[in-house]
């Protein structure tokens, strides 16, 4: 019996210091998501939906960062909706926390000044089957699990100066994020997968003093102190969430919606989910003298958004090129309206905080918060007109600039050339007064400070002036109607020193303003911005041809929008009229594009300026082409096994309209070049060549031949295993014989304008397979032109509906 009793009383005392343990955990919950911290601060366990997210017990609610060291916690007591932190220094650290079904949020009430930065987390979990490295979401086992930045100053990843010492100490090492603009590092990520798992990583940094840090290649760039709230690390703000991963985004609109967190709406619907902001544009130039021929062409391609591509005569106050609009404002309102009534709207373009030296932050009197890399002393009083100039040494010249620009006080200075000696540099070919500055004399007193530029030949803002150009961008939005925006460059906000938080100023600086919603996206793009951002785009190389450029980072970009759960863009193609280097963009040039879009279910911007408009001999086509292609696609027409078709970049595809709800679907079997170089043919050998043709498909073709070089051509001639096709014309040199699956020919110029119908003889056809061409031609005895041809075959016809409205 004694026995009984002491087992009772032992099991008793257990459970008594189980429950005191329990009881000094912290648990927080929404109605999916159970979160246990220790009393020490660091978490134990982690659940979504009964799943077990956390692989141990290492990782700390917070941790600090002062003076090279990581600082971590070591006790956690709550008080009410506070949680109160002694770190490993003794000192405090306090939380307020709330729940909601939602999401946690955690928001620092008190920290101690001194220190660098705070970080949340480190978090490891052991899901890493999809990882939202931008936006903080990582999904596996079914579920989703997050964070989000509740403020600007709120950033992710580690802060540059503490990232090796936080991988050393919490044993992570993150891949980068792999965008076709750029790599982005691990350490500069929201989430990043560390391969047995991954690693959720948010941080704030004390931004209350002057520090000299990496940027760029400039290893103590001057950074300059962040004014206001935004300069401490008080107030920093996180929102922390579970639930299933297909509700993920819709979780992140409630959590915008409940957090206050920008939450654009197009329509009455919210951004990310309206398909308004996966539309395609026109990228064009006009005026108000040209406006109506490129209304008339978007809405031939069925385009709501024309884009400006080069609105402004200066940037910084962002005034307007009288090209596009002579009387200011008040001309862009006008073009705006007039677009309006038609159900188009107007869009620019701009590089947000970099600043031509035309501007008037420039010149004649330079603003004092031009961007600076640093401070450089003068060795000796310089005169007005003195052109060598010599300073301390410095580290400043460690990277190569463009402009060369130095400033003190209200003079601007360009160098030619530099050589260190004897502890001095020595700055050659000056030119003083440089961008209409005046030059004076100056003494070696007064600080020098060496300016950072960029390769477009700009200078930049710095924080301070920063927001002068986004509220400029704010005025003429609201002064005009416009309804689009690119904010292209927006890596220039990083030169100031402030990261992430400078970039996300700029851009929400301009979305609070804005009285309209509007459509903007940007070539890159970070946590933040995710919230404002109606999607991304970016520039093609225009020195490639239309099948070759940017191919691999097209699709790569596909990946990073699908797993941070954004919207999808192809990025921006050209419709090019002939050159030294490239042919006119033809139909089958376009109908690439489309189908690689419809195929990812994504948009894109078109580039056609007014010369293509108006002397492309086929543009009508084209732009019937983007209506079709597009409207399908918004109208989600094509299946799932269509699209993984559609999406493949080695793929050729025809969309042929039935009537307005009815389309075939054709794939094509392009042939590579064939050549025939009359100039290589031996004395009294027919005009002719042959050759053997893969298809992989039977049937008609279409032909297109061109005359390249001097002379012409006459009475060209095919015979296939199907039978001969003859067409009784001249074809010039530069000019195209072009024959459809119709039975129609053609003569063109060079841009596909028609010069000639012809009337063929007889058919011609291919087997599926392979099979042998003769081509015959009549040359005159002193024309010795080369000949390019090429032949298309097609499948049958897939017939394509439109079932739904578009969503």
């Amino acid at each position: 019996m004694q026995r009984i009793r002491w087992s009772v009383f032992i099991i008793l005392i257990i459970n008594i210091f189980i429950g005191c343990n329990q009881n000094s955990s912290v648990i927080l919950k929404t109605d999916s998501t159970k979160i246990r911290i220790n009393e020490n601060g660091y978490f134990t366990s982690i659940e979504v939906n009964g799943e077990a997210l956390l692989p141990s017990t290492e990782y700390p609610l917070i941790s600090c960062c002062q003076d090279q060291k990581i600082i971590l916690p070591k006790k956690l007591e709550k008080e009410n909706n506070y949680l109160i932190i002694t770190m490993d220094d003794d000192q405090l650290v306090k939380l307020s926390f709330q729940e909601s079904s939602t999401c946690i949020t955690l928001e620092v009430v008190d920290i101690p000044k001194s220190y660098d930065a705070l970080l949340y987390g480190p978090i490891k979990l052991n899901i890493n089957e999809v990882v939202g490295d931008i936006i903080g979401v990582v999904q596996g086992k079914g579920v989703a699990f997050g964070i989000q930045a509740l403020n600007i100053k709120t950033v992710v990843g580690i802060p540059y100066e503490y990232k090796d010492i936080v991988y050393q100490y919490f044993k992570y090492e993150g891949k980068p994020a792999e965008v076709s603009t750029s790599t982005i590092s691990a350490y500069r990520l929201a989430a990043t997968d560390v391969f047995d798992g991954s690693v959720l990583q948010f941080s704030c940094r004390n931004r209350s003093r002057t520090e000299y840090r990496k940027v760029q290649e400039i290893e103590h760039s001057l950074t300059l102190p962040v004014s206001g709230s935004d300069s401490m690390i008080q107030g920093s703000k996180i929102a922390i969430f579970g639930c299933k991963a297909d509700e993920a985004l819709n979780r992140i609109g409630a959590i915008e919606l409940e957090q206050n967190l920008p939450h654009p709406m197009f329509d009455g619907e919210w951004g990310k989910t309206n398909r308004s902001c996966m539309q395609s544009y026109l990228i064009t130039n006009f005026s108000e003298e040209t406006l109506d021929l490129v209304l008339d062409k978007a809405k031939k391609a069925g385009f709501h958004y024309i884009y400006e591509m080069d609105p402004f005569e200066t940037w910084g106050h962002f005034t307007w090129n009288p090209d596009f609009a002579k009387g200011g404002d008040e001309s862009v309102k006008k073009m705006v309206e007039k677009a309006e009534k038609q159900g188009i709207h107007i869009g620019i373009h701009t590089l947000s905080n970099f600043m031509t030296t035309n501007d008037s932050y420039v010149t004649p009197i330079p603003s004092q918060h031009l961007l600076k890399q640093g401070i450089l002393q003068l060795t000796d009083d310089i005169d007005s007109k003195q052109v060598q100039i010599s300073v301390k040494s410095s580290d400043l010249f460690s990277m190569p600039m463009t402009l060369n620009a130095l400033q003190i006080d209200n003079e601007l200075i360009q160098y030619g050339n530099f050589e260190e000696k004897d502890g001095e540099i020595i700055l050659t070919d000056c030119k003083r007064g440089a961008f209409g500055t005046k030059a004076v004399a100056h003494e070696a007193k007064q600080p020098l400070y060496k300016l950072w530029d960029y390769p477009y030949r700009t200078l930049f803002p710095d924080i301070t002036l920063q927001d002068s150009l986004s509220d400029r961008l704010v005025e003429l939005f609201n002064n005009t109607g416009l309804r689009q925006i690119s904010f292209d460059g927006l890596e220039g906000c990083c030169y100031t020193g402030q990261d992430d938080y400078a970039t996300a100023r700029f851009v929400s600086s301009c979305y609070d303003g804005w009285k309209n919603p509007i459509i903007n996206d940007a070539s890159n793009l970070n946590h933040y911005t995710w919230h404002i951002h109606s999607r991304m785009n970016w520039g093609e190389p225009w020195g490639e041809a239309m099948r070759e450029g940017q191919v691999k980072a097209r699709i790569k970009n596909q990946e990073f929008f699908q797993r941070n759960l954004f919207p999808r863009m192809l990025g921006w193609f050209l419709i090019r009229l002939s050159d030294d280097r490239f042919e006119c963009t033809s139909l089958e040039d376009l109908e690439w594009a489309l189908s690689e879009a419809a195929g990812f279910d994504a948009g894109y911007a078109m580039t056609i300026n007014q010369k293509v408009l108006q002397n492309h001999g086929r543009i009508d086509q084209l732009l019937e082409a983007i209506k079709n292609w597009d409207l399908l696609r918004l109208h989600h027409s094509f299946s799932k096994e269509q699209q993984v078709q559609l999406r493949d970049p080695k793929t050729e595809w025809h969309l042929e309209k039935v009537d307005e709800k009815q389309f075939n679907l054709y794939q094509l079997n392009i042939s590579k070049k064939s050549h025939c170089n009359l100039k290589e043919l031996q004395p009294g050998q027919p005009a002719g060549s042959d050759w053997s043709i893969d298809s992989s498909f039977g049937g008609a073709c279409t032909i297109r031949l061109f005359v390249d070089g001097e002379g012409c051509i006459e009475n060209p001639k095919f015979t296939t295993p199907n039978g001969t096709i003859q067409f009784p014309c001249t074809v010039k040199s530069g000019q195209y014989l072009l024959y459809d699956f119709s039975g129609n020919a053609t003569i063109t110029d060079k841009d596909y304008n028609e010069l000639q119908q012809v009337q063929p003889i007889g058919k011609a056809g291919f087997s599926e397979g392979t099979s042998n061409v003769s081509f015959y031609c009549t040359r005159h005895q002193n024309d010795l032109p080369e000949v390019v041809i090429q032949f298309i075959t097609r499948s049958d016809a897939e017939r394509i509906k439109i079932q739904n409205d578009e969503k």
